[in-house]
């Protein structure tokens, strides 16, 4: 194995703490939002209790008589403050329009951002990221990162081929590697839709799509020995769709959901293996019994084009893949773009 028991518990241990530490940090910011708050409450009553006192005898003194100012309104603590962003420092989010969103709202001021809407595991090694002209994996080469998550699946829908998806995503963590060897990397899930969206079914976005795909994402996870980060399940309800209220269109998030998709990968990212990837089939398999009669039966046609063979992860790969990344490492000074 490439990671032993002891190096195990090591890293067990390392993220209870870091847990700890963000849930602390969390506490501290509620507590003093809800003093904040109080205080606010309390001018507020102070000043309508003023008001009231002011009784207007005669028309003389009402025309004379000063406006009480009105309080100001209670502001509500913008979660995006409350969001514990450490885990996130010297990161890099590479990938389609989730991956964009959260560059777009600004949540992550210490992460950077390769992304664009419409990206896809085909065109990401040719198409440059926002206000950008390098390719967006060629942008690896530039400089060191700790954490390296990638966004990748909502245009893959269309494909109808998990296989080839699996295939595609193989070869893009072979080349992440191969430019930041010892970073962490992460794979973000597919998240869920609405169940509106779910029967519609455009362009193979669909419920049941989405659960192979996200099935044939940790089986590379599994096999490339990276971290999975399920956004499906941070952002899910009890039957599997997509929470009311936190999409204007049953696809994209608001920028509340975002927030707690990205404190749901700090404390819940993991490397699955074999055995997890098995559990997690039998709950695919029970959800999508239960999912509503009405979502069509009929299985999507399956794309033709056969997915081609992917290079087998060497033990060296397996050791870079879940090895702790390097307090200071040297900037990559390679320019040259590779196919």
């Amino acid at each position: 194995m490439a990671m032993t028991q002891r190096m195990w518990k090591r890293e067990q241990e390392r993220r209870r703490r870091e847990r700890e530490k963000r849930a602390r940090q969390r506490r501290r910011r509620a507590a003093g939002s809800v003093f904040v708050l109080i205080l606010i409450a309390a001018v507020v009553l102070i000043a309508k209790s003023c008001s009231n006192d002011k009784a207007v005898t005669t028309d003389e003194t009402a025309q004379t008589s000063v406006p009480v100012t009105q309080a100001p309104q209670p502001v509500s603590t913008a979660a995006a403050e409350m969001l514990d962003t450490s885990f996130y420092d010297n990161a890099v989010f590479i990938g389609n329009a989730l991956a964009d969103g959260i560059s777009t709202y600004g949540l992550l001021n210490s992460t950077d951002f390769y992304a664009r809407v419409g990206v896809d595991l085909d065109n990401v090694y040719t198409t440059a990221a926002d206000n950008d002209s390098m390719a967006i994996v060629d942008q690896l080469k530039s400089k060191k990162f700790n954490k390296i998550f990638l966004v990748f699946g909502e245009s893959e829908l269309s494909w109808n081929d998990p296989e080839a998806f699996a295939v595609k995503y193989t070869e893009l963590i072979e080349k992440v590697k191969s430019y930041q060897s010892g970073s962490r990397i992460y794979v973000l899930a597919i998240p869920p839709v609405t169940e509106t969206t779910s029967k519609q079914n455009a362009n193979g976005v669909s419920i049941a799509n989405i659960k192979e795909y996200n099935s044939a994402l940790k089986e590379v996870a599994v096999e490339m020995e990276v971290y999975y980060a399920d956004s499906y399940e941070a952002l899910a309800d009890s039957s599997g769709y997509l929470r009311d209220g936190i999409s204007a269109d049953g696809i994209n998030l608001d920028r509340g959901s975002y927030i707690e998709l990205l404190e749901y990968i700090a404390d819940n990212a993991y490397i699955p293996d074999e055995n997890d990837q098995k559990a997690s089939s039998r709950d695919d398999e029970d959800q999508e019994a239960e999912l509503d009669e009405d979502e069509d039966p009929t299985p999507t046609p399956r794309s033709t084009k056969k997915p081609t063979a992917t290079k087998k992860p060497s033990s060296d790969d397996e050791t870079r893949a879940t090895a702790t990344p390097a307090p200071t490492v040297n900037v990559l000074k390679d320019s040259a773009v590779q196919k």
